[in-house]
């Protein structure tokens, strides 16, 4: 009887973010080629302690998570990779601040790492997670791999040094331009870290491949071990090389998809006549569908060969690995370079694992060689590019030539207005539109150089913008980018999005959970449910917002409880806020406004007589 194979373990992304017991975040790195913005308010929430299993979290939840992190969390994505989902809250446009682009030209390159680098500390002791891997900060349900990596500078048993670890932090430092993260001195410190792998699994380096790199082979040409590849897009000359230097290897299987395997050319597929040939379903298109109900088919092809973040069920191969396997040890390349030549000619940015590992890890590999579907020669053969490549290919190059347009954004009091200094066309049968992250969408009309997009009010203005590209009948593809403010958006927008976001009730919970974090947190919606853009009354069930919320009781118990650090944390915040829900809040009743007031002349007196003792 055969020994049933074992699948890797599966773990949420979200949930290998979440701090140690009594830890805290002190910095956190991400690097992917694209995302999605729930995930990234996912990834804040988890990063604060306070997400879900799903993702999710409520709005005092949220907009705490964004208080702590906002200075120590930067996500590192490819411009214009931003995924535009069919739900997109308002509130989701304040992680403007959060997001570095990299402007790589995709028609030659991408960045196309996927890492997550997280520091916690408690008190002075530092807590380090390392995962690096395939997987695109989206809502993707495709097939990935990662691996991950616990460290401290406290020597453990079966701890380890690994390679390339300080080099790789100092680089995303030095992307990412976060405060307090220089990179010398983070590289420094890393030098002392050492590393805990899953158990079996010996480390042998961590390597962040940038422009002028010159990554060493998946495989040596040497090897006569029996060799798998797992990519869901190749490229001709990767195909071409892995089978010219693999020859004296008589066992070479290759996993990948048949839109992959449609765009090799004849002398390619010919190339593959001794690999044991097998394919999973392609990767899912970014998203599900756009309020238009049309599909946003966020189709990016990496060399032309696609490469995204994807959101559909778990049935689509996007797990990049390289493994070389003799008797019951495997040495496993891994990360987030497929079989192209744009990813190991270092043209793209990508991150990779080396290590070596036993039975488990090539249990987990042939568990998902066995669930591919074998391709013969003759099928092989028969595949070539369809009419839905020949037009997602052509949507792409529109697409590339559009995010690299130079954009400006010009601000003149609340009235916002896109500038495009460059002109450009689009094909007969295109159709652009564009508009700020928070507001619908309107038409660029052919040739013009300057949109007008309307009057703004500070909490919803974002320096994120959002494109739906439509050519002919085929799926849209809809996506958000950053384009630069004149002058900078008012400093003060912070404050007014989270209050207009929160609603006075919102915001009452919110400031009462400061001072009693144990108590309950009463009923809020989530963070990303639907909102109607609007800052909203109390809700009818709230008679007083005075009476049932954060009130003088509040103060004078965690006063009593010596709490007086939340106290002085109340102090800082509620003067800004308050006042921005007055300056802001268009739609206040007056009862909430009369309130409001009262609060700040009763958090007032409590300060002269409570904070200044405290």
């Amino acid at each position: 009887m055969n020994r049933r194979l074992k699948d890797f373990p599966g773990q949420a992304f979200l949930e290998l973010l979440r701090p140690p017991k009594l830890a805290t975040t002190r910095f956190a790195f991400f690097a992917s080629y694209s995302a999605d913005p729930i995930v990234l308010g996912g990834a804040l929430l988890h990063l604060h302690a306070r997400g879900r299993d799903s993702g999710g979290g409520n709005k005092s939840d949220f907009a705490s998570a964004l208080e702590a992190l906002r200075d120590k969390v930067r996500f590192v994505v490819q411009r214009g990779r931003i995924h535009r989902g069919h739900k997109l809250p308002k509130i989701a446009a304040i992680l403007d601040q959060l997001v570095v682009e990299m402007d790589y030209r995709e028609r030659v390159s991408s960045w196309h790492p996927k890492i997550a680098l997280v520091c916690y500390e408690q008190g002075t002791r530092h807590f380090w997670r390392l995962w690096i891997g395939s997987r695109n900060l989206t809502m993707s349900r495709d097939l990935d791999l990662g691996l991950i990596l616990d460290g401290e500078a406290k020597r453990k048993k079966g701890s380890q040094n690994i390679a390339g670890i300080d080099a790789l932090g100092a680089d995303l430092a030095m992307l990412a331009k976060l405060p307090g993260a220089e990179p010398d001195a983070l590289a420094r410190e890393l030098r002392s870290v050492r590393w805990m792998a899953p158990e079996g699994i010996d480390v042998g380096s961590v390597e962040l491949w940038l422009p002028g790199a010159r990554p060493a082979p998946a495989f040596d040409s040497e090897d006569k071990r029996k060799l798998v590849v797992l990519s869901p897009f190749l490229s001709d000359a990767f195909v071409a090389s892995l089978a010219r230097t693999t020859t004296n290897s008589r066992d070479r299987t290759l996993v990948t998809t048949l839109p992959a395997l449609r765009k090799l050319n004849p002398a390619s597929k010919a190339s593959l006549a001794d690999f044991r040939l097998l394919s999973l379903t392609a990767p899912s298109p970014e998203g599900e569908t756009d309020q238009a109900g049309l599909p946003s088919a966020d189709a990016a092809q990496d060399d032309q060969e696609g490469e995204n973040g994807r959101a559909a069920e778990h049935t689509g191969l996007h797990a990049k690995l390289y493994a070389a396997i003799r008797g019951t040890r495997v040495d496993i390349v891994a990360g987030s370079a497929n079989a192209t030549g744009r990813a190991w000619s270092a043209r793209n940015a990508e991150a990779v694992a080396r290590f070596s590992g036993g039975q488990t890890e090539i249990d987990g590999i042939m568990a998902i060689v066995g669930s591919a579907t074998p391709i013969s020669p003759l099928i092989l053969e028969t595949l070539s590019e369809t009419a839905f490549d020949v037009a997602e290919a052509q949507l792409e190059q529109v697409r590339w030539a559009i995010t690299e347009l130079p954009l400006a954004l010009r601000r003149e009091a609340k009235a916002f207005t896109l500038l495009c200094d460059t002109p450009f066309s689009l094909p007969a049968t295109a159709r652009l539109e564009v508009g700020l992250a928070t507001m619908p969408l309107c038409p660029w009309p052919p040739g013009a150089r300057t949109i007008p997009l309307g009057d703004i009010s500070v909490s919803l203005q974002t320096d994120l913008v959002q494109f739906r590209l439509s050519i002919g009948d085929a799926p849209s593809a809809c996506w958000l980018q950053r384009v630069p403010v004149t002058p900078n958006i008012d400093p003060d927008r912070d404050s007014a999005a989270i209050s207009r976001f929160l609603s006075v009730a919102g915001l009452q919970t919110w400031l009462r959970e400061m001072l009693d974090t144990d108590g309950n947190a009463g009923s809020e919606d989530d963070w990303d449910a639907d909102e109607d853009g609007e800052v909203s009354e109390a809700p009818a069930k709230r008679q007083s917002w005075q009476h049932d919320g954060f009130a003088l009781e509040d103060m004078l118990a965690a006063w009593a409880r010596n709490d007086h650090e939340k106290l002085r944390r109340v102090d800082n915040m509620l003067d800004r806020y308050v006042a921005a829900v007055l300056r802001h809040g268009e739609n206040l009743s007056d009862r909430d406004r009369g309130e409001l007031a009262s609060l700040r002349e009763t958090w007032a007196i409590a300060r002269d007589v409570l904070v200044t003792r405290a």
